[in-house]
């Protein structure tokens, strides 16, 4: 190609129809004729499992870097200097006055100025619609068509921070296609070479069962520059290099997996200096190795938490079938079954809904047990339910002691949050567990009938409870009606509380006052109530054995109550 005729179509690559065969450049191979061969980037193996670092060079060509080209050799950036760093995609050919229509952006477009040849403005009043679609430049060769470049297409691309390279008369457009797009390919497949060898390293970590730190010194080896993870509340969970985590990283990628954000994967560099496209590259690839990881580490929790709740629930559900297989499971788990223990249910006002052993959950075990790990003692046995914990905890000098302090580690966490414990017998033999379960279970469904939603109580101390618990539920009725049929027969047709009333006021050691509190009525109201009641009955005075025999039913009644909730 010489400057005394047009760019001959054959030479043409254009961007949005293919190139006919005999037009093909090969981005390795010399073009026909060219007067200097591409410049194709030396091979560079996969980063070797010693390798200090990535190197610094970037992925694309810029239009400043091929002017240091040899086939760009005597051309000069004369204008928009400032867009020089735009990178180039393709090379193209201007053979027809509307070029723009083909352009797709990032094209570094040659022309001799021969289709605009009749038109001396014609290239000035291109220029911003060059800009608008996103092109890396224009070249323009000086020669019979284009003796000199008009002052005003200088002016517009500076204007418009578009460059404007000036090609010397004797500038080969054939070897400028091969050597640009020849070094463009030839860099993106270093990138995707050296992208698929970091993929490499950090998938070895992974499927070797790597842990966060021979993740994050994989990154530091790889980079050059200190590196840490860190969990969702910030906390650093492994580092290389002594990252300054105390100010912002330089570069940083969130840890994604299924169960949502799990931390930050982070770079550190001396101050002012940004991570290059390589070490990015690794960053990004570390940050999904640190994701599936994350996931992989969930997934044993929550495995290793459904086997615990299992083996759990069967110490507490019924007496074990085999004691020697169930002394191993406990064993693996390191729970030591041969001490005396008692069970211990922990509900608070912020759980969300009933549940059992078998439905533990890890959020509500999560939340609640580093609040009553030490309160617990070290050897307890816990898990959690959406209702709440479950402890299978050494009595220690006082089992009342330690239920106590189990509900005053969690309210002095939250003040103002409702606190229930109830416990268990204690149990030297593990094969008694469901025993003592069983009992806390009642001491919880009995206290909240009793008490409300905020006590601590154990079995031994349900005194009379402990008594009727004994009876069967048929008797406990059949003791029910024979003392308060006439009551419950008033209420039943009067829409009436008067058995309620007389519940509240044995409850309340009959002190009217706190009774009327109780029930949320007038004293005298009350007083009303109990002189009803009295008529009734006869009178709660009327007899010793009658008035004993009317507190255990009002007992019976209350116990029947919870048994029916559960």
């Amino acid at each position: 190609m010489t400057a005394t005729h047009p760019a001959p179509a054959a030479c043409s690559v254009p961007a949005v129809r293919p190139a006919p065969a005999a037009c093909s450049v090969p981005a390795v191979l010399p073009a026909p004729g060219a007067s200097s061969a591409p410049v194709v980037l030396p091979a560079q193996d996969p980063l070797p499992p010693g390798a200090p670092s990535l190197p610094v060079q970037g992925t694309v060509l810029s239009l400043r870097d091929a002017l240091a080209l040899p086939s760009l050799a005597g051309a000069r950036l004369v204008a928009g200097e400032r867009g020089a760093g735009r990178a180039i995609r393709v090379v193209n050919i201007m053979e027809v006055p509307d070029i723009v229509r083909w352009m797709r952006g990032g094209e570094f477009l040659l022309t001799t100025a021969y289709p605009v040849r009749d038109d001396a403005e014609a290239l000035t009043r291109l220029v911003p619609v060059l800009a608008r679609r996103g092109l890396t430049g224009l070249g323009v060769k000086v020669g019979p068509y284009l003796p000199a470049l008009p002052p005003a297409l200088l002016d517009v691309c500076e204007e418009v921070n578009f460059p404007l390279v000036e090609l010397p008369g004797d500038a080969m457009f054939n070897d400028i296609l091969s050597e640009v797009l020849g070094t463009v390919l030839n860099r993106q497949a270093l990138a995707l070479e050296r992208s698929r060898a970091i993929h490499e390293r950090f998938t070895a970590v992974a499927l070797g069962g790597g842990s966060y730190q021979e993740l994050m010194n994989v990154l530091l080896e790889l980079t050059g520059l200190a590196a840490a993870v860190r969990d969702e509340q910030g906390l650093v969970l492994a580092s290389a290099g002594a990252p300054a985590t105390e100010r912002p990283p330089a570069a940083v990628r969130p840890v994604r997996h299924g169960a949502g954000p799990g931390g930050t994967v982070g770079l550190w560099a001396e101050p002012g200096h940004t991570p290059d496209p390589y070490q990015l590259v690794a960053l990004e690839h570390a940050t999904t190795i640190a994701a599936t990881l994350a996931a992989q580490e969930r997934a044993l929790a929550v495995r290793a938490q459904r086997y615990r709740a299992l083996l759990l629930t069967e110490l507490v559900s019924h007496t074990p079938r085999d004691r020697a297989e169930t002394l191993r499971r406990a064993a693996a788990m390191g729970w030591n079954l041969g001490v005396p223990r008692a069970a211990v249910l922990v509900e608070t006002d912020d759980t969300r809904e009933p549940g059992t052993p078998g439905g533990a959950e890890l959020g509500t075990e999560e939340r609640l047990l580093p609040l009553v790990r030490h309160a617990a003692g070290e050897g307890a046995i816990v898990w959690g339910g959406g209702s709440g914990l479950t402890l299978l905890v050494e009595p220690g000098a006082s089992l009342d002691a330690r239920c106590h302090a189990l509900h005053a580690a969690l309210t002095a966490a939250r003040p103002g949050r409702r606190v229930v414990v109830a416990a268990g017998t204690v149990r030297a033999d593990f094969t008694e567990f469901a025993e003592s379960y069983a009992e806390a279970a009642e001491t919880l469904s009995l206290g909240r009938e009793v008490h409300g939603d905020d006590f601590v109580a154990g079995y031994e101390g349900l005194g009379v409870y402990r008594l009727l618990g004994r009876l069967p539920a048929e008797e406990l009725r059949r003791l029910t009606h024979e003392a308060l049929a006439p009551l419950l027969a008033y209420d039943e047709a009067h829409d009436g509380s008067l058995v309620d009333t007389l519940s509240a006021y044995l409850l309340h050691d009959r002190n009217k006052v706190a009774t009327a509190a109780r029930l949320h009525v007038h004293y005298n109201t009350l007083r009303y109530r109990l002189r009803q009641i009295d008529r009734l009955t006869g009178g709660l005075d009327r007899h010793p054995l009658s008035r004993l025999q009317t507190e255990l039913a009002v007992h019976a009644r209350r116990l029947l109550a919870a048994r029916a909730r559960g």
